[in-house]
């Protein structure tokens, strides 16, 4: 009898830990972020520099978006995160707006809350375009 007893009890036992070690070891607490650029046409943008950051905090990331317009990344943990994404173009120049002279670009942002173990998308529109004076 004590035997069975004691078999019935390691049962429960390992059955407990190997449901604790299940629930507990598989939690992804990472963030993911996809983010899409895109112009003022709707049309992704390759090439385009995307920083991602938190106001006041060194947590960020910066990158270049793909033949897909897209650059992903993850944190660590959830926040608010603003998305910036500037893009200059040989496209943008002109006669009159040269490149040694000029700076020409498109920008845009954006912000995203991202959350535990989740991905989350989030696009960023260009506006359609800005010159300054390099000078």
């Amino acid at each position: 009898m004590k035997k069975k007893i004691l078999a019935v009890a390691c049962a429960f036992l390992i059955s407990g830990l190997a449901i604790f070690n299940f629930i507990s070891c598989d939690k992804d607490t990472h963030c993911y972020l996809q983010v899409t650029v895109k112009n003022s046409d709707g049309l992704t943008v390759s090439g385009a520099n995307v920083k991602i950051d938190i106001d006041s905090s060194y947590v960020s990331r910066e990158g270049v978006t793909n033949a897909s317009g897209r650059f992903d990344t993850e944190f660590p943990a959830p926040a608010i995160f603003n998305i910036n994404a500037t893009y200059e173009s040989a496209e943008f120049y002109t006669e009159i707006y040269t490149p040694d002279t000029w700076f020409c670009y498109q920008k845009g942002s954006n912000t995203v809350r991202l959350k535990e173990g989740e991905i989350v998308e989030a696009t960023v529109t260009l506006d359609p375009g800005i010159c300054r004076d390099r000078r």
